[in-house]
């Protein structure tokens, strides 16, 4: 059961089911004295979406954005770097075997997502946990109000515009090679 006050997994004892988090009781009651340092750094940096990105909920996005998803999730230069590099995989994959290269062209898809869907959600905490890192060093005093102060507004709607953008650009490339293919 979720809680319904942060959306965190809740605990069950014998007499009620709580949430560790924020100290929720399944009877509508808090728990007095609960104290947000317990939850982690990234925790509170990333808020409501710590969850699904810890635990990799959120796959079925990554296999389907692949580099995209982290121009969604704010690294727009590491998606632009990583999106040609995909793309070139895909190229060397096609021209490999005349006779096999739409079937090495869908294995290079899928390994490529498969990459992307088990490796997005590690590398964007590992770039959180630096701009954590750089956060605590700016602002060593208040550096928690800072990251409370994000709490779950990493993304921010430029970077999901630009994924937008990136995406049809890449669908509709993908038409014209489709096309000049099949015109052959």
């Amino acid at each position: 059961m979720k809680c319904p006050k942060c959306g965190k997994l809740m605990s069950k004892s014998q007499t009620h089911t709580f949430c560790t988090h924020c100290g929720y009781l399944d009877d509508g009651k808090q728990i007095h004295g609960y104290v947000e340092e317990s939850a982690s750094d990234l925790e509170i940096y990333l808020g409501k979406d710590f969850e699904k990105i810890w635990r990799n909920t959120n796959w079925l996005t990554n296999l389907i954005l692949g580099p995209l998803y982290l121009c969604y999730r704010g690294f727009v230069l590491l998606g632009l770097l990583l999106m040609p590099l995909e793309w070139l995989f895909w190229s060397m994959m096609f021209g490999s075997f005349y006779h096999f290269r739409y079937v090495l062209l869908v294995i290079a898809i899928l390994i490529s997502r498969t990459f992307f869907m088990t490796a997005n959600n590690m590398i964007c905490i590992y770039f959180y946990n630096k701009r954590i890192q750089k956060i605590k060093n700016k602002y060593p005093d208040t550096y928690l109000e800072r990251l409370r102060k994000n709490n779950g507004h990493v993304n921010n709607y430029m970077s999901l515009f630009l994924a937008v953008l990136l995406f049809v650009l890449f669908v509709i490339s993908f038409i014209f090679i489709y096309i000049d293919l099949w015109s052959m």
